[in-house]
């Protein structure tokens, strides 16, 4: 077998939108052709990530960029709250899940990017040999330290030696991290859609909580390995001290109408209460987010009550470095 296929395929609301990825069965690289005449956005030059080791004598496009050409073009007019059916086939299994638009992106991108040839990515490929769609952020913990280990596994055969630690993983999120922001610059002058941009949030925000998450959900996940502990006395097991992950997703964010003034046709912004939780801002201290609130933009949300709070969508946006 020369090369195995995953096909995503994207049920929009006029039309299904295709994407089959070719990648060799040995090295599980992607072997798509590239684009012809791939705008400047995928130039290596373009907004740089400042720890590529690439040199545009060689490589003239970013191998991440010119592997994201294709569904920035498909998804132009896309919003990253849609909601879409997709249909994942592998040769092992086939997924159909609905889900919104950037979440299904965001899918495809855990996809591309480790199988995309970057430099910075390559240590993540066994993670799309072994894809799994729309993976839960506690999934996605033990598939990345189950694949870290394998390697300093292999590592410990080789002259190079393994050690059973998490330090260099998370020094790989940390480049990963890099990595996403400078891809975000690049993609804010290549499409209106918020689809991409937003699932590339969505990674870099997971690229964040790793670190925060680690010891955390490890501890908690101890308790799946007790037939390995069997000695093991309960208070001398390492336990969770702040859940991050759980706290993150109880957080609730509301947007609040502005009040008129009575004595004039200007508004104040009535402040609602900070999250109940500090989870949010160490994530985004962490990880140089920015947290903006927007309003969604439909026939439900016109017709709320005056006096009702209008309920809206958290979005993450990168800064430009």
């Amino acid at each position: 077998m020369d090369s195995v296929r995953i096909t995503y395929n994207i049920n929009l609301p006029k039309k299904i939108e295709q994407f089959d990825f070719n990648l060799d069965a040995e090295s599980f690289a992607l072997q798509n052709p590239a684009p012809e005449n791939p705008p400047e956005w995928t130039a290596l030059d373009y907004k740089k990530c400042s720890h590529c080791p690439l040199t545009s004598d060689k490589h003239p496009h970013c191998p991440v960029a010119i592997r994201l050409h294709d569904l920035v073009e498909r998804f132009h007019d896309t919003s990253s709250i849609d909601e879409v059916e997709m249909e994942i086939i592998t040769e092992e299994r086939k997924v159909i899940q609905k889900t919104d638009m950037q979440r299904a992106a965001a899918s495809m991108l855990e996809l591309i990017l480790p199988a995309s040839g970057c430099p910075k990515t390559d240590h993540m490929r066994p993670l799309a040999r072994f894809h799994l769609p729309l993976a839960s952020e506690e999934e996605n913990i033990f598939r990345v330290t189950g694949m870290y280990l394998l390697g300093q596994y292999f590592r410990s055969t080789s002259a190079q030696g393994g050690r059973i630690e998490f330090q260099g993983l998370i020094d790989l999120y940390a480049e990963l991290a890099i990595m996403n922001k400078a891809i975000a610059s690049r993609l804010k002058g290549a499409t209106r859609s918020d689809s991409v941009k937003n699932a590339i949030t969505l990674l870099d925000m997971y690229s964040t909580l790793v670190p925060l998450l680690l010891e955390d959900q490890l501890a908690e996940m101890r308790g799946f390995f007790k037939a390995f502990l069997p000695e093991e006395r309960a208070n001398t097991a390492p336990v969770a001290t702040s859940n991050y992950l759980k706290t993150i997703k109880n957080a609730v964010f509301e947007l609040v109408p502005l009040e008129e003034d009575s004595d004039s046709e200007a508004t104040t912004e009535k402040k609602a209460p900070p999250p109940p939780t500090s989870a949010v801002e160490t994530i985004l201290k962490g990880s140089k987010l920015e947290l903006e609130l927007m309003p969604v933009d439909d026939e439900k949300q016109e017709k709320a009550a005056e006096d009702k709070p209008v309920r809206g969508r958290a979005t993450f946006n990168l800064p430009d470095d």
